[in-house]
């Protein structure tokens, strides 16, 4: 049972872990709290039903959409709506709740109340510590794995993650240097929102989708980027699996009822003994 349950984690942390990255992404280079993550999230399960599932397209191309098309919903939210509130923390927040609203009323009226479903990508299971596990949780793990690790290349390796580094740590002295910062928002916002579309598409088939579905992940993301600290991606991807590990041991072991207030618990500790977060910056 143990093993399952450490099984169970490392999928659910490899899911938040996409989330809580592009969120942090967001907010460590804009300083924008993005409320709508979450849909985001529920955007990419949404594309990923109605292309695998109703029109038969084919899995991989269907994720690739859904991932290409929610990252163009970013750009476009950063470049229309949040370039006005550059710098105003409550102002961005207050614009990003309003999408937020604006996108699940608008998937309510598409979705409707009933849960969807998505038929299986991946069909049996494989055997790993001697405990079955699903080649579509499987899918989940490596896949966000390798997705991680390719941002990790982009942002330390090339030309344009330096950019992003840059505009990070100090926008105007960057603009100085001839960087064109606005862009660099842009592009930030677009991988935040499109690996929290990643997420949402890789688990369309294992859970149900709704309107909705994207309120637990984005509570849990928030709890994970305060565990890991503000603007820290390494923070979040370490702080992703043990948030991943503790919803999977209190949901066996007390009940699913009781694992976000767990979650929340858990967070106070580790503020308590550091504040700054895991991985935050005094």
């Amino acid at each position: 049972m143990v093993r399952q349950i450490i099984l169970n984690g490392f999928v659910l942390g490899a899911t938040i872990s996409l989330m809580a990255i592009g969120f942090t992404l967001i907010f460590g280079i804009l300083r924008v709290v993005n409320f709508w993550h979450g849909e985001a999230y529920m955007f990419g399960a949404v594309i990923v039903f109605f292309m695998y599932q109703q029109a038969k397209v084919n899995y991989v191309l269907a994720v690739i959409v859904a991932v290409a098309a929610v990252a163009a919903l970013g750009l476009l939210s950063d470049q229309t709506i949040m370039r006005r509130f550059r710098g105003d923390l409550m102002g961005g927040a207050i614009a990003t709740i309003a999408l937020y609203l604006l996108f699940q009323n608008a998937m309510w009226y598409i979705l409707g109340g009933r849960p969807r479903g998505v038929r299986k990508v991946l069909p049996g299971n494989i055997t790993l510590l001697n405990t079955h596990i699903s080649w579509e949780r499987l899918m989940v793990v490596i896949v966000s794995f390798v997705a991680i690790a390719a941002l990790g290349l982009f942002i330390n390796r090339t030309r344009v993650g330096k950019m992003m580094r840059a505009v990070q740590q100090d926008s105007e002295a960057a603009q100085i240097q001839g960087i064109r910062a606005n862009r660099i928002y842009g592009l930030t916002f677009a991988i935040g929102t499109g690996l929290a579309a990643l997420a949402g598409a890789l688990i369309a088939p294992i859970y149900s989708i709704t309107p909705v579905m994207g309120a637990g992940p984005l509570m849990l993301t928030f709890i994970v980027v305060i565990v890991g600290g503000l603007g820290s991606i390494s923070g979040a991807f370490i702080a992703a699996f043990i948030i991943g590990f503790q919803q999977s041991f209190t949901a066996a072991y007390l009940g699913p009822d009781l694992s976000l207030a767990v979650s929340f618990g858990l967070a106070l500790l580790i503020l308590l003994i550091r504040p700054t977060g895991l991985r935050g910056q005094d």
